[in-house]
């Protein structure tokens, strides 16, 4: 499912992906909002759902996402994405109480 989440107050195209474990953002979408990025101390391979398919996580950043009464600073990974700018994975949504409801397309936010 998609939607638009705030990341530092931008408006970013997300993916809400119930199968991917980790936070990330575009580095089109990082450079055109401005933001910061540091190296990760060490190269990570990020194993994608088809054989052969792999890339490299070489960057991170910290950044406020908000998303319906969401507002919390978080980690993301920068990373090559096709037609998103962002994607949210399980962590944040476990951790933000979320569930995807694929019966009506509907993002949840317990609470």
């Amino acid at each position: 499912l998609t939607a638009y989440v705030k990341v530092n107050g931008k408006e970013a195209f997300a993916l809400f992906d119930s199968g991917c474990t980790t936070e990330a953002c575009s580095p089109e979408f990082v450079k055109a909002i401005g933001m910061k990025v540091f190296p990760i101390k060490s190269e990570v391979t990020l194993q994608l759902g088809t054989a052969g398919s792999r890339s490299k996580i070489n960057h991170g950043m910290i950044a406020v996402l908000e998303y319906d009464d969401i507002k919390a600073e978080e980690y993301l990974d920068i990373v090559n994405l096709d037609q998103f700018d962002l994607i949210i994975g399980t962590k944040f949504m476990r951790k933000h109480k979320m569930s995807l409801d694929f019966q009506f397309d509907t993002i949840r936010v317990a609470g």
